[in-house]
């Protein structure tokens, strides 16, 4: 009897000691390969993964996690919405990761400002993903330098709010000038001015900031449409 115990008492201290990791995502071959390989990473384990958003809020309690990685592209609720739910929840105690497909510069920025520790992309590598989480649990925030300041948002025309609509619905240069009946070179006049204003590079980028701002709708609602 005293030998269980203090092989019970070994196996609780060894637990104790392990990175809890859980997971969010809604692809389960995703989700399976990478618990599998941090499930036999020393000094980590993954009691629980997850593959609805409203599932993991109302029972992550039950699972004393030290961190969660997650998905951004989710039915029902984006990882944005869940990591604002959670920040408020557990502060500083729960470390987010986000492991994404979308590598926008303003994913980037929002995922720093809500106070996730890092956001890889979901071509990293099991090597890397490690990394972050250990990094995470000493308080070290993994996001790039170059997103750490958000661009200040100057109010688009409305002419110039058309436009990104336009755009926003796919159509090339030559389709917004008959739509709005303009020349091609003032819907490029128009996208020099909307980059600037926004703060970003690219066409996507621009409609990236566009959902974020709320200039076109919701964010949430064009995720999960693709």
């Amino acid at each position: 009897m005293s030998n269980e115990k203090n092989e019970m008492n070994e196996k609780n201290a060894k637990s104790e000691k392990n990175i809890r990791v859980i997971l969010l995502d809604d692809h389960p071959l995703v989700m399976e390969g990478l618990k599998n390989r941090l499930s036999k990473e020393p000094g980590i384990e993954v009691p629980r993964t997850f593959n609805d958003p409203r599932v993991l809020l109302s029972e992550i309690d039950s699972c004393r996690p030290d961190v969660l990685i997650m998905d951004i592209s989710m039915p029902h609720l984006d990882g944005f919405q869940v990591a604002r739910q959670l920040k408020e929840r557990f502060g500083l105690a729960l470390k987010m990761i986000m492991l994404s497909g979308y590598t926008y510069d303003e994913f980037y920025s929002k995922a720093y400002e809500i106070g996730v520790h890092a956001y890889l992309s979901k071509q990293a590598t099991y090597g890397q993903i490690i990394n972050a989480i250990k990094q995470s649990m000493l308080g070290h925030v993994l996001v790039s330098e170059n997103v750490m300041k958000k661009p200040s948002i100057e109010a688009l025309t409305p002419t110039e709010r058309e436009v990104l609509e336009q755009i926003a619905q796919e159509m090339t240069n030559k389709e917004i000038a008959h739509n709005l009946a303009m020349s091609q070179r003032t819907v490029e006049y128009h996208l020099t001015s909307i980059n600037q204003k926004l703060g970003v590079k690219t066409r996507i980028g621009a409609v990236v900031k566009g959902f974020e701002t709320g200039l076109l709708g919701s964010l949430t609602q064009q995720l999960n449409e693709e």
